[in-house]
């Protein structure tokens, strides 16, 4: 988010021992001379409008950088002084600069907000019991479950069967080369589309000011600079658009799937009759064999076809069966 600078405003403080409101540049009480406190608070002057400063001398000493306190008698000089106005010390020598970036309240705002409550001791709730107990156990429930499915999935048992049938389905997909339509930026449309019509979108929102953004800025408030004078400033953020675009373009589509099945015969690919704006895309082919062995059937299927072909009807095979009855490997007996 960028911060948008508007101008800078005087600012006032309050002498800690008379009251006097004073000018935020200002380093004495203007009334009992007192000097400003280190810890100072600015507040702004004029509540409803900004009334922006025209003095170049003060507009440099805001940008020029926080005052600087005094490390011997406190006193506050220019970030610009080398040594103090006040005692004469150098300044160099440990001053301490004063803290920037806080909002400035106005006058009002700072005596409606009412201060923080004391802080109250945490009181801990009495833990429920019951409540532990159900927790724990559906945690141990659901772990139980777990280990339960990994036994059921990985304990297996060995038997042997014999291949009683087997099945396979093999499927081509029939592209056309068609025209269609489609939306995209402008700067993501293909070279060989043909744009139909374009409009402007938002696309994003950018920290920084860029090309073709609308800035979206939120309420102006003061921030401290350090010197006795508020900057007034803007959240910003920019919102970007560009053009999004309709356009239409030849592709390959899929129009139809062909599918060849059978059972004991060797698996073949579908031959479709093409048209001469047609080609064949992606194809597929399943296989499945049907085992008989200790009294219960098994079905197996895969997409390796030298295992479907030794796979012939009455062929002996050891099958690893896990505790849901699943094949989880098998082998051809010799």
């Amino acid at each position: 988010m960028a911060r948008k600078r508007l101008g800078f405003i005087p600012l006032i403080w309050k002498c800690a021992y008379c009251e006097t409101q004073n000018p935020g540049p200002i380093k004495t009480c203007t009334a009992c001379g007192a000097p400003q406190p280190e810890d100072v608070e600015f507040t702004r002057v004029d509540e409803e409008t900004f009334n922006f400063i025209k003095d170049e001398a003060l507009i440099r000493m805001a940008k020029a950088g926080p005052d600087i306190h005094c490390p011997f008698c406190g006193t506050r000089n220019p970030n610009t002084a080398d040594t103090c106005s006040n005692c004469g010390g150098e300044l160099s020598m440990g001053g301490k600069a004063r803290e920037t970036g806080d909002i400035v309240q106005t006058t009002s705002e700072k005596e409606q907000t009412p201060p923080p409550p004391p802080a109250q001791p945490m009181q801990k709730k009495p833990a429920s019991k019951g409540k532990g107990i159900i927790l724990i156990i559906g945690i141990i429930a659901i772990l139980a479950c777990l280990i339960a499915a990994i036994m059921l999935l990985t304990n297996t048992d060995d038997i042997n069967a014999t291949v009683t049938d087997r099945t396979w389905q093999r499927s081509i997909v029939i592209e056309e080369y068609q025209t269609v339509s489609r939306s995209n930026w402008s700067d993501e449309i293909p070279a060989d589309a043909e744009v139909e019509s374009c409009s402007q979108r938002y696309r994003y929102t950018s920290d920084e000011p860029v090309a073709n953004a609308t800035e979206v800025c939120g309420e102006p408030y003061v921030v401290d600079t350090g010197t006795g004078v508020g900057e007034v400033v803007q959240d910003c953020t920019y919102e970007v658009y560009d053009d999004y675009c309709d356009y239409t373009i030849l592709e390959w589509v899929a129009v139809n799937t062909v599918t060849e099945t059978g059972a004991f015969s060797s698996p073949a690919w579908p031959s479709p009759n093409l048209l001469a704006d047609q080609r064949l895309g992606q194809q597929d082919e399943t296989y499945t064999i049907v085992f008989r062995g200790d009294g219960e059937t098994y079905s197996y299927t895969t997409n390796d076809l030298e295992l479907f072909l030794s796979a012939v009807s009455g062929s002996e095979w050891t099958l690893s069966i896990n505790q849901l009855g699943g094949i989880q490997s098998l082998n051809l007996n010799n």
